[in-house]
């Protein structure tokens, strides 16, 4: 049993109550579940039930959520199906913040403490390929994982930031349709599954998370554009970094609102009596309380910005919005400008003709994409995303390979995909000693004919790139730092 604080007990009793108060403590002698979330930008759920090889236990409050039980969670880090994109690893009440935005397709959609990628993921499985995603987090090192995670997701229309959301702020002006905020937090609700946070807690507590959480709020709310939605979340209990932060945000914003969300199973209402002149709507927020649910605890609420009023000046906050873009584009630095500028290899191929000797463009869907070289490797950005700039970018868009004595795919490329796309391609099944042998960085020996670049996939999933010599010879492509340990 975890040594809770005294402090942290009682404020659990006030928010609980004595009865529901012994059910939360009991529930502690419970493991965590972990759970999977099928990235349908890949696969439909449909399909998943039929291909899967874990128990199917579904999440209440989303439907492409599944429980593992403890041998599947095991497996499923080491599966083929992982490497190849097909779900998403997550604890199960982290997939509602991302569940209950309301993503439209063409959405430009910011995550503003992104990392390490389980809302953004599922962010772009909504936009399907349109729109813009900026998936945001402070730390560089996050940032890079993030995108590792994106990538083997097969998103090609994200941009991967680390940067403060001050600086953020000061380029997106009302650039947003939809913004999710994951706020750092005292992480009440995660001292089940990670005990270490206790002590976290206890040399920092609410106070010193609820002015971080605050200063956020106000960044995504000049970011977000009239009519725009935003998505506050944390996985703590604590009142005063829940709703009391909500209640002050919409105090100070007029025209913010909390916005209905579908009542599931497992669900538990916001707490407004336990903020002094709280509002009614308070109720509308989401409760996760681990003795009522199978997940760990957390806060989520819907906010909606009013479209604008006839009395402003629309015609000014626009300007104002496409004045912040073309700021941006002129603030690159020399470095960011050396970086984008085309290389030639020795041939004196331009990328565009490089990846068009590798696939087909148009059919491959990258028309509405700049391709562009930066020190030999070959860019797919999206169109819209070159107007990102003086902000500190791990990956924009998609690194589709790299141009030497020729064009040498990525394995992000691969992973970004779809049937059809190229021709040379190496079927496997998912339990073929071969899916594993490659996973692991091994060279195959195979009776095939196939020569050149060869597209290995896992029941037709993409996974990454082996080149073959012709006589049954495939030479391992896969990235070294992803291979299966």
């Amino acid at each position: 049993m975890i040594d809770l604080p005294e402090e942290y007990c009682d404020s659990m009793r006030k928010l609980l109550g004595e009865k529901d108060y012994e059910l939360y403590i009991k529930s502690f002698e419970k493991k965590s579940v972990s759970a999977i979330r099928i990235n349908t930008m890949k696969i439909s759920v449909e399909k998943w039930k039929e291909l899967s090889p874990f128990s199917l236990e579904p999440i209440p409050w989303i439907e492409k959520g599944f429980i593992l039980s403890e041998e599947d969670r095991q497996l499923a880090s080491r599966h083929p199906y992982y490497f190849a994109g097909l779900y998403y690893i997550q604890e199960p009440s982290a997939m509602i913040p991302a569940s209950i935005l309301p993503i439209e397709k063409g959405d430009k959609v910011l995550d503003l403490c992104a990392a390490p990628g389980g809302k953004a993921t599922e962010i772009a499985a909504k936009l399907d390929g349109t729109g813009i995603l900026v998936a945001n987090d402070i730390s560089v090192s996050r940032a890079m994982a993030l995108a590792k995670n994106l990538q083997i997701a097969g998103i090609k229309n994200a941009v991967v930031t680390a940067d403060t959301p001050e600086n953020l702020e000061l380029k997106f002006r009302g650039f947003f349709d939809k913004i999710i905020i994951d706020a750092p937090c005292s992480g009440e609700g995660m001292f089940r599954r990670e005990p270490r946070m206790v002590k976290d807690w206890q040399e920092k507590g609410p106070e010193f998370y609820q002015k971080i959480q605050r200063q956020i709020l106000e960044s995504a709310y000049s970011m977000l554009a009239p009519g725009g939605k935003m998505v506050y979340s944390t996985c703590t209990f604590s009142v005063m970094e829940d709703e009391e932060n909500i209640d002050w945000f919409i105090k100070n914003h007029s025209d913010m609102h909390i916005c209905d969300v579908e009542e599931k199973e497992g669900f538990s209402d916001g707490r407004p009596d336990m903020v002094e002149d709280g509002s009614r709507e308070l109720s509308k927020c989401i409760r996760i309380f681990p003795h009522k649910a199978q997940g760990e605890g957390h806060f989520a609420v819907l906010l909606c910005k009013d479209t604008l009023d006839k009395n402003e000046d629309a015609e000014d906050i626009v300007t104002d919005v496409k004045t912040s873009l073309k700021n941006a584009k002129k603030s690159k630095s020399k470095k960011t400008v050396k970086k984008q500028k085309s290389s030639k290899p020795a041939e004196n191929i331009s990328p565009q003709e490089a990846l068009a000797k590798f696939i087909d463009i148009k059919e491959a869907g990258y028309e509405d994409y700049d391709i562009v070289s930066r020190n030999a490797q070959v860019m797919l950005v999206p169109n819209e995303t070159n107007k990102i700039s003086g902000i500190r970018t791990i990956q924009n868009g998609t690194i589709a390979g790299e141009i030497k004595r020729e064009f040498e795919p990525s394995c992000q490329f691969a992973l970004v995909m779809k049937n059809g796309e190229y021709k040379n391609v190496l079927d496997f099944e998912a339990d073929d000693i071969n899916v594993i042998k490659y996973l692991k960085g091994e060279t195959l020996n195979i009776d095939t004919e196939l020569k050149g670049w060869i597209l290995i996939t896992v029941d037709g999933y993409p996974l990454g790139w082996c080149k073959g010599n012709g006589k049954g010879l495939l030479k391992n492509k896969y990235y070294a730092g992803w291979r299966l340990q």
